[in-house]
């Protein structure tokens, strides 16, 4: 992308008072995790994620009114620590993947207005940097507290989140200034699914769609409320078919809905010197398609100035992911018994030191991993750190 910016974009901003026609960001995340007792097996892991982007505002360089471009590339190392150590199916790690080198992200956002803001963007897109998330949650560690567990597990190759993403078209617009409306329509295969480590754009009516709607409003000065809506195109195996034979059934029935509710009382808008959030979520799925038919997830993040830089935050929360009825069943005939849920408690403390670093000392415990009753319950210690630059 940067070999394609015009010549005014290497000009110095300072000079005219302008904002810069590009802006850059690099993130590096580091996650030191230890499982102490409990889980699969007791050990250690160090996983780390790099990030750099930069978005283009070639609707000011080229006059054509409100366009974006942005690009984003990650790396993310080898060892994983959900798989090896813990056994849970939320992960441990938000950062927790295979060995990968991948574009995240690379879009074109057109900014209108009809009746209230509005814009498009279409491109390769990541469906949980607008859909699924609140302030609050993004504190936490474990992936439970992310994209919720009963859509984070759809799909053939899983939807289009990190660490793979798909082609997608999406449309937002406030037709008032406490309403917020989405819509997005995203390949229903991202990547390759016979390796998740390998990125690929490919669109085939077979694979199908995945299409997501999700509607925000604020509620009086101290809550929002977002629901959320979202269904695969294609059909997909059930888990437990029906009939003297046994043989493979298939649904076209893979949807679900969320509600999330997010808390900030007044003084935490008013900008006073103790804040507090707190968040509410709730998701389910089509029990005979998914394993988890169900994800709930609660928890309250306190922030209080810090010396010489942004707030700390301290955030305490928890979530379960309830396992269908239909997956039980099935474990159960092969000799594998299942539980009825998997749940994670997290506790962890955000140090910025400074504008560019930040400290997360994390604590978790996960109860029943995978929902498996051979697996007993794991205590997990970590730190994470961050290293983040912009211009």
């Amino acid at each position: 992308m940067a070999l394609l910016l015009p010549a005014p974009c290497c000009a110095d901003p300072t000079a005219s008072g302008e904002a810069p026609l590009v802006e850059w960001g690099a993130l590096y995340v580091a996650d030191a995790l230890r499982n102490v007792h409990g889980g699969l097996r007791e050990g250690s892991a160090y996983l780390d994620y790099l990030e750099l982007a930069a978005a283009y505002d070639a609707g000011r360089a080229l006059g054509v009114g409100d366009l974006t471009l942005f690009a984003s590339l990650f790396r993310t190392n080898s060892p994983t620590f959900s798989d090896r150590y813990v056994g849970d199916a939320m992960a441990v790690s938000s950062i927790d993947s295979e060995r990968a080198l991948r574009v995240l992200e690379a879009w074109i956002d057109w900014g209108f207005d009809a009746r209230g803001p509005g814009s498009l963007r279409v491109g390769l897109y990541d469906l949980n940097s607008e859909f699924d998330t609140t302030e609050s949650r993004r504190l936490f560690v474990n992936s439970a507290y992310g994209i919720g567990q009963e859509l984070a597990q759809t799909g053939h190759n899983g939807p289009s989140i990190f660490p793979v993403t798909a082609l997608a078209a999406r449309l937002a617009w406030m037709p008032r200034e406490d309403w917020q409306l989405e819509l997005a329509v995203v390949d229903g295969v991202p990547g390759d699914p016979e390796g998740t480590h390998r990125g690929r754009l490919h669109l085939s009516r077979s694979e199908g769609a995945l299409c997501i709607a999700e509607a925000t409003v604020a509620v009086g000065p101290l809550a929002q409320l977002s629901l959320g809506h979202w269904q695969y195109t294609e059909t997909f195996a059930v888990l437990r078919p029906k009939g003297p034979a046994r043989s493979a059934a298939f649904e076209d029935d893979n949807r679900g809905t969320y509600l999330t509710a997010e808390f900030a009382p007044g003084s935490a808008r008013a900008g006073d010197a103790v804040r507090w959030r707190a968040f509410v979520r709730a998701g389910e799925a089509n029990s005979r398609i998914s394993v988890f038919e169900r994800h709930v997830a609660a928890g309250v993040v306190v922030s209080w100035p810090w010396p010489s830089g942004p707030g700390s935050q301290l955030g305490l929360a928890a979530a379960e992911a309830r396992v269908g009825a239909d997956y039980r069943a099935r474990q159960q005939s092969l000799g594998n018994p299942a539980d009825r849920y998997e749940r994670n408690v997290e506790l962890t403390w955000r140090v910025p030191l400074g504008e560019h670093v930040v400290l997360q000392p994390d604590l978790q415990h996960v109860v029943n991993p995978g929902a498996d009753q051979r697996v007993p319950d794991a205590w997990v210690i970590g730190l994470r750190i961050e290293l983040a630059v912009s211009r």
